[in-house]
């Protein structure tokens, strides 16, 4: 059992790549809007096409690795994330762009349903709280070194660049998930029988709520992310500290997450740690659009409250559900995610378009993360009454 720790890792790294080749648009935003001609909208829709298919995709992926257990849906997912990467390198237009994302958005949401069926089926019933720790270590990493050497990289050779690293990290991933993934258990090929509505029904309502809260938290955090740097740039900041101040609220996970993690295995009450998460998010984020010389600690601060909410709403499926339904749950996580963070960035950057700043897009921002702890108080309402 102790080869749980390889598949940790292993996942590990695949979601770091995932969150590269994901967050490799932002840095370049600038580089893309002024050489393709294209709006703030537009430029926010190469986030929202990408992550577009965990709506769409995430549900039956939880279903498929249920059954046929991760190995095989990850394979599929690795390649065809590279596959859309590779389409956004060789683009030559606007067009392209948006295909390659949407492609590569589609192997994304199953990569993300499978990093969490393989961790929870590895990890089920024992430091789960850890384990999601350390699994939130890739994405927060990868964010902070794409939002500050992306860009610098693109500025100083060419935007096409940045978006090949993201595709050599792609390729890496998919070859050690090739060489060392294992199921837990020896999976039974059988014909698939789609029965969403008995699934629904035997996970019962909370996965919903957790599912619902992820949304609005990344709305809210990825919209940050997406035009934190155009917008510090806006105010006299030079690119590469603009890079910077996007990336803080993404540091706390990577120095806090595993501590996180012990203090939820000890703890338990997950839900008051991602009610506490939203809440503080949502505060500092309009802080920083009120006093912007003050925004390296607030977006520090913020980090704080991702590194809090991140490892436990992620390990909360493996507290509402059965193992057998592991996937399923991951599947609502990422359909819930998906619906958040295509909508998210596309409605901020309505907005930066109609009101031509930022102030209307914070408060927005803030919003969407403070309606995140509406379902956990339903979730606690329903499920955790002491």
């Amino acid at each position: 059992m102790n080869y749980r720790w390889i598949i940790l890792g292993i996942i590990t790294f695949c979601i770091f790549s995932y969150g590269i080749i994901f967050q490799s648009i932002p840095p370049i935003l600038p580089i893309l809007i002024k050489t393709l001609r294209i709006s703030y909208a537009e430029a926010g829709a190469l986030m929202s096409v990408f992550t577009l298919p965990k709506f769409l995709i995430s549900l039956p992926g939880g279903i498929l690795s249920d059954h046929y257990g991760p190995r095989k849906i990850g394979i599929a997912s690795l390649i065809t994330m590279s596959l859309g990467t590779g389409i956004v390198f060789l683009g030559e237009n606007y067009g392209m762009l948006i295909i390659g994302r949407f492609i590569a958005g589609i192997g994304a949401a199953g990569v993300v349903v499978v990093g969490g069926k393989g961790v929870t089926s590895w990890f089920y019933n024992r430091e789960i709280g850890f384990s999601m720790g350390i699994f939130n270590l890739s994405m927060p990493l990868a964010t902070v070194l794409s939002l500050n050497f992306m860009g610098t990289i693109a500025y100083h050779t060419n935007w096409r660049i940045s978006i090949f690293i993201s595709l050599l990290l792609g390729f890496i991933a998919l070859f050690l998930f090739l060489l060392f993934f294992k199921n837990i258990n020896q999976v039974e090929e059988k014909r698939i029988s789609f029965e969403i509505l008995s699934g629904i029904k035997k996970a019962g309502k909370g996965i919903w709520y957790v599912g619902i809260t992820w949304g609005l938290f990344n709305a809210g955090l990825i919209s940050f992310i997406t035009f934190g740097p155009d917008y510090f740039t806006s105010i006299g900041i030079d690119v590469s500290k603009a890079g910077l101040i996007s990336s803080y609220p993404m540091w706390g996970g990577i120095v806090l997450s595993p501590f996180v993690g012990i203090l939820i295995d000890k703890i338990g009450r997950k839900w008051i740690f991602v009610a506490v998460g939203c809440g503080g998010m949502a505060l500092f984020i309009i802080l920083i659009s009120l006093f912007p010389n003050k925004a390296s600690i607030f977006a520090i601060s913020i980090g704080i409250f991702v590194a809090i909410l991140t490892p436990a709403i992620f390990s909360l499926p493996a507290e509402l559900l059965p193992e057998s339904l592991i996937g399923f749950g991951f599947g609502i996580h990422g359909t819930f995610l998906g619906i958040g963070i295509s909508l998210g960035p596309y409605i901020i950057g309505i907005l930066r378009d109609i009101t031509g700043n930022y102030l209307l897009s914070f408060i927005a921002m803030a919003a969407f993360s403070a309606l995140g702890i509406l379902p956990m108080l339903l979730l606690k309402k329903t499920y955790f009454r002491h």
